[in-house]
């Protein structure tokens, strides 16, 4: 029996070491002095009661009683320190405490007035001095002195009595197992389990060492994983049949090594599995298995198609797993046919709703375009001050977590603190945020699909009208652009004319300027025919055949001046395509002004036309900056401009210009392709298919 003092001071030292790594500080130092002493202390008790006759006697002895001043004086220290916060101990104390200690070290080691073990006739003999009573007043002062500091510290640091508590808890197992043991049954003669109270010094230690650390045993990694778990279970079997093998009656020995047998034959297993999920589900701060637990909800709701008894089963499901105080849920009503009709405030365990909300409350507002958990402070007063009104209380652990579906907000989960006090954390808010997904997208199956399609059609249709809105938009600009280009350039013609017909004095005059005057006109008509040519709506309804080459020139020409060199190769031959020539004048004015604007000093702007396997290709190259490849999918999209800024590009414009461009395209059946390099430039080439049918040569085509 005395040999089980050994595992018992291995467990102390591993103990104290671990607990110091964890948290090393002046706390987790005193504890694992403190173990180391209490090793030491039991290791001398096996020493005197088993090897006695082989051992100095005396100064096992002596070292014995030095161990346990200092292993008391370790449980004190920590008791006075813990919790860190606490104030420290008036500097008189401390070193009265040291010298105190000292003094009573110095006895030991040199005089008999403590004590003094010696062997007699095979058996160690104490021989106790007249220091020995003060000896024992002293550890017995230093132990009430370790109760009365862990009671004030109980009673002055709300937050840490659960710890406190298991400290104490710890001691007094310790004391009621030494009294038993040490006291009582040698009282009664029986001297066989003496050990048993030395053993017990384990449970301060374990008590202690979770105060310390906020773990328990089962949090670190020994009774984790299913390896270790296996080998615990070895190791007790091994230390059960070890003590049942030293019990003295041979027929008790015998029916003890049956029963053991059998009773580890049924409980082996089922131990095994207690330490690797039951044990850390009860005992280790914040464990749990998220993927069982979202296992069993999907199992529960799988045929379930009520709303609310989803959200009712997954309040229950979260309120078992993280053992909450309060668990509520509010869930969306519906009418007959399907539409929404307000909400109700429901308990997780009720079955009567606890109060009606309308659709527009304050609470279903905070959450509304939330798409993750959030603390219920974090949301306006009115939501708060809402469930206050219907007897929720408002904490700071209070969670809120919304699941929003196709139409709207369908419910929101309100966690309250959870009853070991500890709080959310970010794993726990993980696990909220999967729990949001998951059940949105069972809402999303729950849709009707006429709903679904419905609001698609809806979004693509107002996405459609706005488009629509934005190129007649962009095509307004062109037209106010090409009406201030025509009175600019008319303006030139109608001088000219006004100038000649000044100096018509006579027929030789009058002839010389009329050929002046014709040619002015018509230059005057030519520019009045184009305007009127981008401001005609017949173009928005109908196609007609367009010369492409016509409706660049046409849109060089409204181009404002600019002093970059301009390449021109247009085809020999028209180039006809079936268009809008209004919205064919947007997407080319729209290039070439986006070339302009891409070179930020004097550049070259090329514009090439030619066919190609039935297509019309235009081709629009600048030698401006380029367009950076991490952009290149993006400016098609709506809103993003590549006119960077010091703030970003969102204040370059508003980011629609190739997004028509490419919509233009797209409704003339072609394609539009950028190729570009940082530093050299960019090309556009458009590729629209060519008509099927050229327009005779009496007919005009569509300009």
């Amino acid at each position: 029996m005395n040999y089980t003092i050994m595992p018992t001071a291995c467990v102390l030292i591993v103990l104290g070491f671990y607990t110091w790594r964890q948290k090393p500080n002046k706390v987790t130092l005193s504890y694992l002095i403190a173990n180391l002493a209490i090793a030491v202390w039991a290791l001398c008790y096996l020493v005197l009661h088993e090897f006695e006759a082989g051992a100095p006697t005396n100064p096992v002895s002596q070292l014995q009683l030095i161990a346990a001043i200092v292993f008391v004086n370790g449980y004190y220290w920590m008791s006075a320190l813990y919790p860190e916060r606490r104030q420290k101990l008036p500097i008189w104390l401390v070193y009265g405490n040291f010298l105190l200690a000292g003094l009573f070290v110095v006895l030991i080691l040199f005089t008999r007035e403590v004590s003094y073990a010696r062997l007699v006739e095979g058996a160690v003999v104490f021989e106790d001095g007249a220091g020995y009573s003060f000896y024992s007043y002293y550890l017995i002062t230093l132990c009430l002195g370790m109760f009365w500091n862990l009671l004030s510290s109980y009673k002055r640091f709300p937050e840490y009595r659960k710890a406190i508590a298991y400290m104490v808890s710890g001691i007094a197992l310790f004391i009621g197992c030494a009294i038993f043991f040490d006291l009582i049954l040698p009282l009664l003669g029986n001297y066989e389990l003496l050990a048993l109270g030395h053993l017990s010094a384990i449970f301060p230690a374990m008590s202690f060492a979770y105060a310390i650390t906020k773990h328990d045993l089962l949090d670190m990694k020994v009774i984790v994983e299913r390896n270790t778990a296996k080998a615990v279970v070895v190791a007790l079997i091994l230390l059960n049949t070890y003590l049942v093998l030293h019990i003295p009656d041979p027929l008790l020995m015998y029916f003890s090594v049956v029963v053991t047998v059998l009773v580890w034959a049924f409980l082996a297993t089922p131990l095994e599995v207690l330490l690797i999920t039951t044990a850390r589900r009860k005992f280790v701060n914040n464990w749990y298995d998220a993927e069982l637990m979202l296992d069993r909800f999907a199992n529960s709701i799988d045929s379930e198609s009520n709303r609310k008894e989803i959200f009712r089963k997954l309040a229950q499901e979260i309120d078992s797993t993280f053992e909450l105080e309060r668990t509520h849920f509010v869930c969306l009503l519906r009418d007959a046919a399907d539409n929404p009709a307000s909400y109700e405030l429901f308990g997780a365990q009720t079955i009567m709703p606890i109060a009606h909300m309308p659709l527009e409350n304050a609470l279903v507002l905070a959450c509304a375009n939330s798409r993750k958990p959030m603390y219920l402070l974090a949301t306006p007063e009115a939501a708060q001050r809402q469930l206050q009104e219907v007897g929720i209380r408002c904490t700071e652990e209070t969670v809120l977590i919304p699941f929003p579906s196709p139409e709207r907000l369908e419910g929101v989960l309100i966690l309250g603190e959870k009853s070991n006090q500890n709080s959310f954390t970010e794993k726990d808010m993980l696990l909220f945020a999967r729990l949001i997904s998951y059940v949105s997208a069972i809402l999303y199956r729950m849709t009707p699909f006429e709903k679904l399609e419905r609001q698609y059609l809806e979004n693509q249709s107002r996405l459609h009208d706005a488009e629509i809105q934005l190129v007649r938009s962009e095509k307004t600009q062109a037209i106010a652009h090409a009406t201030r280009q025509a009175h600019h350039e008319i303006r030139t013609p109608l001088n000219i004319i006004r100038l000649g017909a000044r100096r018509i004095v006579d027929d030789e005059s009058a002839k010389k300027y009329k050929g002046i005057i014709d040619e002015q006109v018509e230059r005057a008509m030519e520019i009045v025919d184009e305007t009127l040519a981008i401001t005609d709506g017949r173009d928005e309804e109908h196609l007609s055949t367009v010369d492409i080459n016509q409706v660049l020139k046409r849109c060089l020409r409204l181009l404002p001046e600019t002093s970059h060199e301009m390449q021109l190769e247009f085809a020999q031959e028209p180039l006809y395509v079936d268009g809008v020539a209004s919205q064919l004048q947007v997407l080319f004015s729209n290039l070439l002004k986006n070339a302009i604007e891409a070179m930020e000093t004097r550049g070259t702007i090329a514009v090439h036309t030619f066919s190609e396997l039935g297509q019309v290709v235009v081709e629009v190259i600048d030698s401006g900056i380029g367009i950076d490849p991490q952009y290149r999918e993006k400016i098609w999209e709506p809103y993003f401009s590549g006119k960077i800024t010091n703030v970003g590009n969102s204040t370059a414009r508003r980011g629609w210009g190739l997004t028509i461009c490419n919509r233009i395209v797209s409704e003339h059946k072609g394609s539009i392709k950028l190729s570009s390099k940082l530093g050299e430039g960019s090309k556009f080439t458009v590729r629209i298919p060519a008509s099927a049918e050229a327009p005779l040569p009496s007919e005009t085509p569509s300009q």
